[in-house]
């Protein structure tokens, strides 16, 4: 079973790791999404109130992505399945794939990813 927790296989892996998280039957894509980024990078789905600047805030998924869109790609219809596949985009400074399988792997951003921008 997927859980946010890193998945690496050699010590190279680890200056780019990938966390994986199983989204809930109950659990839209685009919901799945937010809460695996907010738990990879410590940051709040929405802002609070006390927060005058909202930096650690996540920024609106919908800045980035339709998450209607997304959530009708990867959601089934009645019991059957919309197919396979997995779609991937950068979101809140992670690389993030959504695949068919339920899984969401957020790849946390590294010093050579920072380097290019």
């Amino acid at each position: 079973m997927c859980q946010i927790s890193p998945e690496t296989t050699t010590p190279e892996d680890r200056e780019q790791e990938q966390f994986c998280y199983r989204r809930q039957p109950n659990e839209s894509p685009s919901e799945a999404v937010l809460t695996a980024v907010s738990a990879v990078s410590n940051r709040k789905v929405i802002p609070s109130a006390s927060d005058d600047d909202g930096n650690d805030a996540l920024e609106p998924l919908y800045d980035t992505i339709d998450p209607d869109a997304l959530d009708s790609l990867f959601d089934p219809i009645g019991n059957e399945p919309n197919g396979g596949g997995s779609v991937t985009f950068t979101y809140s400074g992670h690389e993030v794939t959504v695949k068919k399988t339920r899984e969401i792997l957020v790849r946390a951003p590294s010093d050579s990813d920072d380097r290019r921008r």
